[in-house]
């Protein structure tokens, strides 16, 4: 018979599995920036697990989130590993970038419509939300959207393609971005609130500014971020 009672709400362990995948992810996020854990290291599950003491389950979470924004490779058969960050090959991409992503924006900006732009409100207002809980999860990936939003709305669709493979190729370093400082997520959302206000007022000229704004601050800091990490293997850790 059935006995009255509070039932078990199976939300409740879908919020707490979520939450222990964001510790998780946070947790080794923070150990390859430190260089704890090594460009190029072996990751596995259970070793994760029982250096964090929690079950695979959320490292397994986790380590897909990770390769999902380029911090982490995964491969079929061969498991994941952390992904090599060279500083070289990111100053190139953004030199890439800086070429092609402001004309990109501004052109978009010219064109934007009234369901893009509701698009990229609601997604700026994700970011924002992001920053306030300091989830750096949430807000590379509302980042991401709405770049990949702002870039398909280019009129020239050589030039929108052209800057997506450049930025796509740059995903990688965003986490590393945005969990390698403490400061980076408000700066990083007051740079596109820049970008976001030239977006809204169709400002082509403001757009291509903010940009370039944009991917002058990305640069730097992740030069800086790559420049630390290089020096922590150089010194052993």
């Amino acid at each position: 018979m059935f006995t009255a009672g509070r039932v078990p709400d199976p939300r409740q362990d879908v919020l707490r599995h979520n939450s222990l995948a964001r510790i998780a992810a946070d947790w080794i996020a923070g150990h390859i920036i430190s260089g704890d854990i090594e460009p190029g290291q072996k990751l596995t599950e259970t070793g994760l697990a029982e250096r964090m003491g929690v079950s695979r389950s959320p490292v397994r979470e986790a380590l897909l989130a990770l390769s999902r924004e380029g911090l982490i490779s995964i491969e079929p058969r061969r498991g994941a590993r952390v992904s090599r960050l060279d500083a070289s090959d990111a100053a190139d991409l953004y030199e890439c970038r800086m070429l092609i992503e402001p004309r990109c924006a501004s052109l978009a900006a010219g064109v934007l419509s009234d369901a893009t732009a509701a698009e990229l409100d609601a997604t700026f207002e994700q970011m924002t939300a992001a920053v306030v809980a300091r989830d750096s999860m949430e807000y590379v990936e509302a980042l991401k959207h709405y770049y990949a939003v702002a870039l398909a709305a280019c009129p020239n669709q050589v030039l929108a393609g052209m800057t997506q493979n450049a930025w796509r190729s740059s995903l990688r370093y965003w986490d590393l971005l945005v969990r390698g400082s403490s400061t980076y997520m408000p700066d990083s959302l007051a740079h596109n609130e820049r970008l976001h206000r030239a977006m809204r007022k169709r400002s082509a000229v403001e757009a291509e500014q903010a940009v370039i704004s944009v991917l002058e601050h990305g640069r730097k800091e992740l030069l800086r971020i790559l420049g630390n990490l290089a020096t922590t293997a150089a010194d052993g850790g």
